[in-house]
């Protein structure tokens, strides 16, 4: 699977049912907890079967496509998964709470709902189900079937649409010569095994002025008036900003050792912030996000029920079991003292390059 992102150019009246889409699943994710609440026990089907008698009782849910309501049981039950994880690793945690407006920002057609149409113009035609064709600058070819489509509004005002294609990658046989370690900090954002350091850029501390003074400004403001809301999409529009900025720099930064090297191995650290003085840099640093763009374009994601690992880049085949006594093997000879120095192996694959031409990193 893979997702791309990609702007949307709705007008005002389509704008108004997207954003009424909004709050119809936001009201149906309620309805729902509501009904989950009542329950002694969790089952899912009985939950979502209600969603057919909440359009009976209420004529303005028609408006709302069948498969984006079906999707909200799926949105709350996730929420509930990912509390119980959350509990299982000895965090205190709380229960599920009723979103309150303005807290839903996406809505999602699985499935079906929706048709991509292609155009000889700048714009293609994005067709969802209740709402109407909406202008989309689809800046890079679709590859494979898609499999669903996410709407998302922005604080800024900007509308993006995610789109979910089934992409079957053909295997590579590649023999692995180069492998690199990498080291993460603060002052390098990275420095790896061959030497190469990239200084860690601070991208909040260099707009840090700029939105402090924006911030200040936005306090001033009276709630609920013109003045106070054009002050907030700016302050929305420097966050995005440096945002992007953020993105665009750790694509490259993976993607410049997803091509260059055969296997990775990256410095494992935990996640959580600590409170000091250096968790703004840590956060601004974002190591885990480029942990997750390494992944995703390396790891081969595997199934319980799929008994046989095939490296996508290697062409390296062999039971799952056989795998794993050879990752156990591995990770015994690391405890006592025969194995390399501690680090997280992964898999190279291939990946779509950037559109835009860009300088060497080093």
């Amino acid at each position: 699977m893979k997702t791309y992102q990609f702007r949307l150019y709705p007008n005002k009246h389509v704008e108004q049912k997207m954003f009424d889409t909004i709050e119809l699943c936001r009201q149906t994710y309620n309805i729902l907890l509501g009904e989950l609440q009542e329950q002694k026990v969790i089952d899912r089907a009985q939950i979502q079967g209600i969603i057919p008698d909440i359009k009976i009782c209420d004529s303005r849910f028609k408006k709302l496509y069948s498969k984006t309501m079906q999707y909200e049981c799926y949105r709350l039950f996730s929420n509930l998964r990912a509390l119980s994880q959350t509990k299982k690793r000895g965090r205190n945690v709380g229960s599920l709470r009723f979103k309150g407006k303005g807290w839903f920002k996406t809505f999602t057609y699985n499935q079906s709902g929706f048709k991509l149409i292609g155009t000889t113009k700048r714009y293609n035609t994005l067709r969802l189900s209740k709402i109407g064709d909406i202008p989309i600058r689809c800046h890079r070819a679709i590859k494979g079937d898609i499999k669903q489509v996410t709407i998302k509004h922005e604080q800024s005002g900007k509308w993006f649409a995610f789109v979910v294609s089934d992409e079957k990658k053909s295997i590579v046989q590649q023999p692995i010569k180069k492998v690199v370690g990498i080291d993460v900090g603060l002052d390098n954002f990275v420095y790896d095994s061959d030497g190469h350091a990239v200084k860690n850029p601070r991208h909040l501390k260099k707009n840090e002025v700029t939105l402090t003074k924006l911030q200040r400004k936005l306090s001033t403001k009276k709630k609920g008036s013109k003045n106070r809301n054009k002050l907030r999409i700016r302050v929305a529009c420097r966050h995005e900003k440096i945002k992007n900025i953020r993105t665009d720099f750790l694509h490259k930064i993976s993607y410049y050792y997803t091509t260059q090297y055969d296997a990775i191995g990256m410095e494992d650290m935990p996640m959580t912030l600590k409170k000091d003085k250096f968790s703004k840099s840590r956060q601004d640093a974002s190591w885990g996000r480029l942990r997750q763009f390494i992944a995703y374009q390396t790891i081969v994601p595997k199934e319980l029920w799929q008994r046989t690992h095939e490296c996508r880049s290697c062409g390296f085949t062999a039971s799952r079991d056989y795998n794993s006594a050879l990752e156990i093997k591995r990770l015994t000879l690391k405890e006592i003292g025969w194995g390399t120095a501690e680090s997280t192996l992964v898999e190279m694959g291939q990946v779509v390059p950037s559109m835009k031409q860009e300088a060497p990193l080093f």
